[in-house]
């Protein structure tokens, strides 16, 4: 297994951060599904992005890469049997109900982590509209057979919202109008996200104050549209801490009026004493008296892995609500963070869905990823505050999300005297 050492170090320069791989999953969605050429600037080269990619290409659709943009001519005739969805849990959730579409038998797979991920909660809701669907007693692989049909269903949004995406897409192209109520939603941003991306390829998504009901209109088209891909907030938000934990860093390509929910990074390093900047499509964050802080993240989980980190370096007990949300991620973000700085110095108690961290220095030592992509980059900015540095293993599981971490990380690092 490949092990990457962090030395202790300060940190100082300018990043910037990798395209979101959500929004470029979402904007490929959106582009497989319109009738012509659309263009995605500024797409994620992730691993995930990659897969997403691949489906939509298995899907029907032409796409050339050049000089950084993705041009896709959809929508050809959904032809492709086997869609493999790699480790990414929204390829498989978002693209089940595309597939489904089809009357074509269609069997969406993936490997490594997403093998243990539940795929459930996709069954009864594509069965009430009219699609054969099975699972393997809930997980991967997934085999959907449509045509996908208008209606009302309800979902169950308490584990991801990422299936309420796919419906979002789908559903649109069905000849009647359709409802979705979606109970115990949480990443309720997440959704917000999803119709406003919708919107701007001309499909018209209505939805209660509350996200808890959405009315889409049938016989919708995608109109083949040119959209950028905004720059991650949740890769951004691991150098914004390592910025407020170990010097300071000036971080681009993150949009201030972002609909992405791990924007709310910058609320929590205000709230941890951190010196925070921001200016047009960059944040400066500078570390300061730094204290503890009381956070929910249960509409941002992907927060807590650079939130607990953050924790650390703050003297006293920091509180971080919305641990449940962590257990079907890549790995179990909870128990893998709690052992992982709980092994390098940390004192951090687990109590049902609140983790609580008592700040103070990091003695160092080595962080099982379990080949989660956030574990290893949480696992690096510990390392920079640690006393005698952090050894990540099986660090390259980085490029799910932000292949050039490690890199972009070096690239600043101070070596203390």
């Amino acid at each position: 297994m490949s092990m990457k050492w962090i030395k202790p170090s300060t940190i100082e320069g300018k990043l910037t951060s990798p395209p979101s791989k959500s929004l470029t999953l979402r904007a490929t969605a959106a582009a497989l599904l319109g009738q012509g050429m659309s263009r995605i600037g500024e797409p994620s080269c992730s691993d995930d992005a990659a897969a997403g990619f691949r489906i939509a290409r298995a899907l029907g659709a032409q796409m050339r890469k050049e000089n950084g943009v993705v041009t896709v001519e959809g929508r050809g005739p959904m032809s492709g049997s086997i869609l493999d969805c790699r480790e990414s849990g929204l390829c498989l959730r978002m693209f089940a109900p595309i597939a489904a579409l089809s009357r074509e038998k269609m069997v969406l797979a993936g490997s490594g982590s997403l093998v243990r991920r539940p795929m459930g909660m996709v069954e009864a809701p594509l069965r009430r509209l009219g699609v054969r669907c099975t699972t393997r007693d809930g997980f991967q692989p997934v085999e959907v057979t449509g045509p996908l049909k208008s209606g009302r269903v309800t979902i169950d949004g308490s584990t991801s919202s990422q299936f309420l995406t796919g419906l979002l897409f789908a559903l649109p192209l069905c000849s009647g109008d359709s409802e979705i109520q979606a109970v115990n939603l949480k990443s309720k941003a997440y959704a917000a996200m999803t119709v406003d991306l919708i919107s701007r390829f001309a499909v018209r998504i209505e939805t209660s104050r509350d996200l808890r009901r959405f009315f889409i209109p049938g016989s919708q088209k995608f109109v083949p549209a040119s959209y950028t891909v905004e720059g991650d907030w949740s890769g951004g938000a691991f150098l914004l801490v390592a910025g407020a934990v170990a010097g300071k860093v000036i971080v681009g390509n993150l949009q201030p009026g972002s609909l992405q929910p791990d924007k709310k990074i910058l609320e929590v390093l205000d709230l941890a004493g951190a010196r925070v900047d921001v200016a047009g499509g960059s944040v400066a964050v500078e570390k300061g008296i730094l204290k503890p802080f009381v956070f929910d993240a249960t509409e941002s989980p992907d927060l807590f892995p650079p939130l607990a980190v953050l924790a650390c370096a703050c003297p006293g007990k920091t509180v971080i609500h919305g641990a449940e949300r962590l257990i079907h991620k890549e790995s179990n973000r909870a128990l893998a963070l709690a052992s992982g700085l709980s092994g390098i110095g940390a004192g951090i108690r687990l109590d049902g869905n609140r983790m609580e961290i008592e700040g103070g220095r990091l003695r160092g030592g080595i962080i099982d990823s379990r080949g989660d992509h956030r574990i290893a980059m949480a696992g690096a900015v510990a390392g920079l505050i640690s006393e005698k540095g952090v050894l990540v293993s099986d660090w390259k599981c980085v490029s799910k999300s932000y292949p050039g971490f490690f890199d972009d990380l070096e690239s600043v690092r101070e070596d203390q005297p």
